[in-house]
């Protein structure tokens, strides 16, 4: 007898159960903000896009991406000071709702962390954000 899950279809069923429980929550947020502020509609820019970070490299850019995405879009100054990411909590080793030493880690250190982040928000802006796989 042959397993249901084996293999690729394993791999398949799991990607699968990944996207319906994604997709619920979602649903689910979005029908709590709308019945809390009672509105209605979507919440999300369409079309709603992912991709596969494919390794470290691409994982760092993710990051730092994320930390300076306010920045990239005028709504702040400096990334370093907006509220609504976790590069703060980051350099405050703030673990309420981030991982931060394994962040920290993972970019070499808390300095490394912050020299990452400066260089390459730097040379986006040097090079007016040129187009990403997360755009």
């Amino acid at each position: 007898m042959t397993s249901f899950l084996s293999g690729q279809n394993n791999e398949q069923f799991f990607d699968s159960m990944i996207e319906r429980q994604m997709n619920s929550f979602l649903v689910s947020f979005a029908n709590y903000t709308n019945n809390k502020y009672n509105r209605k509609g979507g919440l999300f820019q369409k079309p709603f896009r992912r991709i596969q970070v494919a390794d470290d490299i691409h994982l760092q850019q993710a990051i730092i991406y994320v930390h300076a995405n306010a920045q990239k879009h005028n709504v702040v100054k400096d990334f370093k000071h907006h509220s609504h990411n976790s590069y703060s909590a980051i350099i405050n080793s703030d673990s309420s709702f981030t991982d931060t030493k394994n962040v920290r880690d993972f970019f070499g250190g808390i300095e490394a962390f912050k020299s990452i982040h400066t260089s390459q928000v730097d040379y986006y802006y040097t090079n007016n954000w040129p187009s990403s796989k997360l755009e």
